[in-house]
């Protein structure tokens, strides 16, 4: 009797995908939920965390907002509380903290939180998308053959696929734990941050909306001169803006002039939506609050002195002139170098809108770098716009990356030491954080020329195979 051994087979053993992988794999909703979860959680742990600690969680400029609020519900204005130097849209919006909870303003900003990552995901899906329709229009040409507008996905790797990156580019932001602390502690700069964004958007849709495209770029500037009156500084994006509705180059400073002389019709609806939402909210509340509005909210922040510390190269400079008036010949020096490298960057990046928001990050990195105060909240004016533009930096290596993450986060270290010193220990510190100040900015000077240097544009890995 024969015996017959059963022929066994085996199975390729298929490799599980890493923790980390999974992550990045659920559902752009499942992230968005896990994020508001933690956001709630943040927010009930600075209620607890204020009730019983001395150095408060919820963010000063909270409370003074608030106080603003309080005095518009008697019937008053917001800038009757001292240091309040803001839109009286904050006030408006935090009303709520009185008749609801505290927390409202809150939950608000946290919102908005959330309404950046969607408004990421959707612009860095729909640019992707393009372009990679685009590459494979111009393959296909080589080789003589046409193929509809419509183009499949199918031909692109995995890495490269428009859901997986921009499902990762709205992670980068919602999984960051400085900008959810930030937003959660109160800090309005996530509001201002969801118009500079919109902006972008809509910019960037006109071009794929040919019909509506006008249409865009007018709502576009009216985003634009809502978030000027929130907040002065985007008024720097808008030669960028300008700049990328363009059709012809700008080589020379005669082609600048007349860029600026001949505006074409897109470029006309931009600064038309823009003036005229800027104007109608300052001549609102103008009306209601009369001059204090107009000082209190835009021109002092032209003639501010802060002493206090903070990260800004010039905070020794300032703290030590603060009982002197300072010269127009030092403002122009200090303010020409950040004047120049704005107007070089929206000159080299703002004239296409593939690399518009590139061209409004990076002149974001340098208004905060520059700027005369410098707090964490304002590290969330480029770090909103940053995931826009991560799939340009595949020239940087991953060790790179980190590398430049640990120094960045290795000078804010070296500041916050003798900042503790000095306002939780009174230890005379200043000069110390002034040159701390100094450090930090050469620091910031070192990754923008490197996030410079490797700027790339996106680049397909596409199976041709698959297209035929």
């Amino acid at each position: 009797m024969t015996k017959h051994k059963a022929a066994t087979t085996t199975k390729p053993s298929v490799r599980q995908p890493s923790l980390g992988r999974r992550i990045l794999q659920m559902s752009f909703r499942t992230h968005l939920l896990i994020s508001a979860l933690l956001r709630i959680v943040l927010i009930c742990y600075g209620h607890i965390h204020d009730s019983r600690s001395p150095v408060p969680y919820t963010d000063i400029d909270y409370k003074v907002v608030t106080d603003g609020a309080r005095q518009v519900l008697a019937g008053g204005s917001p800038f009757s509380r001292h240091t309040y130097r803001y839109s009286p849209i904050m006030a408006y919006i935090q009303t709520l903290n009185i008749l609801v909870h505290p927390a409202w303003g809150k939950l608000v900003y946290a919102t908005f939180d959330l309404l950046i990552a969607i408004l990421i995901y959707r612009l860095v899906h729909m640019e992707i998308k393009s372009q990679y329709q685009k590459t494979v229009q111009h393959l296909l040409s080589k080789f003589n053959r046409p193929r509809e507008s419509d183009q499949s996905l199918d031909a692109l790797d995995e890495k490269s696929h428009p859901e997986n990156l921009a499902r990762a580019s709205a992670c980068f932001w919602l999984y960051n734990p400085l900008t959810a602390v930030i937003s959660t502690r109160g800090s309005g700069d996530c509001f201002s941050s969801f118009f500079v964004i919109l902006t972008i958007y809509l910019l960037m849709k006109s071009e794929h909306k040919e019909s509506k495209s006008l249409w865009l770029i007018f709502c576009a500037g009216l985003a634009h001169g809502l978030v000027i009156h929130l907040r002065l500084y985007p008024l720097l994006f808008s030669l960028g803006y300008y700049l990328a509705l363009s059709t012809k180059l700008t080589r020379t400073p005669l082609d600048f002039l007349w860029q600026i002389l001949r505006p074409n019709t897109q470029q006309l609806c931009l600064v038309v939506g823009t003036i005229l939402s800027l104007v109608a909210f300052t001549w609102t509340f103008y009306l209601m609050y009369g001059w204090e509005y107009i000082y209190e909210a835009y021109l002092y922040h032209f003639v501010r002195k802060d002493p206090r510390h903070n990260f800004s190269v010039q905070f020794l400079m300032q703290y030590l002139g603060s009982t002197a008036e300072t010269s127009a010949l030092v403002k122009f020096l200090v303010m020409a170098p950040q004047i120049l490298l704005i107007l070089y960057l929206s000159l080299s990046f703002g004239q296409f809108r593939q690399t518009l928001p590139f061209c409004i990050f990076i002149v974001a990195f340098v208004i905060v770098t520059y700027n005369s105060v410098v707090t964490s909240q304002y590290f969330i004016w480029y770090l909103a716009i940053l995931p826009l533009c991560l799939n340009n930096f595949k020239l940087l290596s991953w060790r790179k990356c980190f590398s430049l993450l640990g120094l960045w986060l290795l000078a804010q270290a070296l500041w916050l030491l003798p900042a503790y010193l000095l306002e939780f220990r009174t230890w005379n510190t200043l000069y110390w954080i002034g040159v701390q100040g100094a450090i930090f900015f050469v620091t910031n000077g070192y990754i923008l020329e490197q996030l410079l240097s490797h700027y790339g544009f996106t680049q397909f890995k596409i199976s041709y195979r698959k297209l035929l």
